[in-house]
């Protein structure tokens, strides 16, 4: 898989990131910023290396905010999209969607994002048996969101190993951008909309997931599309690198098999602006990659 190359890279550069000294063991170590600071006490868990576009949706759970049908991808223009690479993206974006409508258990919803993904799978002329054939079968996963939870992470599995077993390397990068972004997206216009100012924090905490999918996405630049969205993707990172984010060492977890970790957030520092921009350019990015939804 073309993410092991990164692995060491980024789990090194992240635990780096995690403590400037080099040293996890000295809370000492954690800078403060009176002007600036946000502090949680909850232990949360945190991907650092992406592996499938949904892996990040728990990003969005557990606000308290309610289900708002204007955040999501709108399906009308869907069938419009015909490149290959656009479908990839899509296909990362409507998954995080579905997932979406599946944490408030939007039945309806559901069933039209699980049958837009279908139709997109088949444009790409993905196996068939990457879904249930038996409408049974669908329509009891539709009913039960636990159930349906766990067949989307088997569907993009399925998907991500197609991609790799014949050679579609920067098909399954454009779906994890088109994932991650629009999980970003979610949060942001839930953080701008309801002001949760957690979502503040988790927004900034996913600066270890854009290493991870920046890294991925500028290995496969032989992909027009991917060269197109990688000075956006790199000027996202240098707004970033501006974010320092310290954890409790003790409560410190790091889950290489989930490419993920555990612990308390102890501090972040930044500038507002910094958050700002943040959301600035993924809106922006959003905009760009969907031309057809937005314009």
């Amino acid at each position: 898989m073309f993410r092991i190359a990164f692995r060491a890279i980024l789990l090194s550069f992240f635990l780096y990131g995690c403590n400037p000294s080099g040293s996890r063991s000295v809370e000492t170590d954690f800078i403060s910023d009176p002007d600036n600071p946000s502090a949680v006490t909850e232990k949360g868990e945190i991907v650092y290396a992406l592996k499938i576009p949904t892996d990040i949706v728990s990003f969005f759970e557990e606000t308290g905010t309610g289900f708002d049908p204007g955040i999501i991808c709108p399906l009308e223009k869907i069938p419009m999209y015909d490149n290959p690479e656009h479908i990839a993206l899509l296909l990362g974006v409507l998954g995080v969607d579905l997932s979406y409508c599946t944490l408030f258990e939007r039945a309806s919803e559901m069933a039209e994002y699980y049958n837009h993904i279908e139709l997109l799978a088949d444009k790409l002329e993905l196996p068939g048996e990457i879904f249930e054939d038996s409408h049974g079968e669908q329509k009891a996963y539709l009913e039960n969101p636990d159930s349906l939870k766990n067949q989307i992470y088997k569907i993009y599995t399925d998907m991500d190993n197609h991609f790799r077993e014949n050679n579609q390397l920067s098909l399954a990068s454009l779906s994890l951008l088109g994932g991650w972004l629009e999980t970003m997206y979610i949060g942001v216009k839930i953080y701008q909309e309801k002001m949760v100012v957690e979502m503040g924090d988790r927004i900034l905490q996913q600066k270890y997931s854009l290493n991870s999918l920046s890294g991925i996405l500028a290995s496969h630049q032989e992909s027009l599309m991917i060269r197109r969205y990688m000075h956006t993707v790199n000027k996202l990172k240098e707004v970033y690198d501006e974010v320092d984010i310290h954890y409790e060492t003790e409560s410190f977890e790091v889950d290489s098999a989930e490419q993920a970790f555990h612990a308390t957030l102890a501090k972040i520092i930044y500038e507002p602006e910094s958050l700002e921009e943040i959301c600035r350019i993924i809106i922006q990015l959003r905009e760009d990659i969907l031309p057809l939804i937005h314009h």
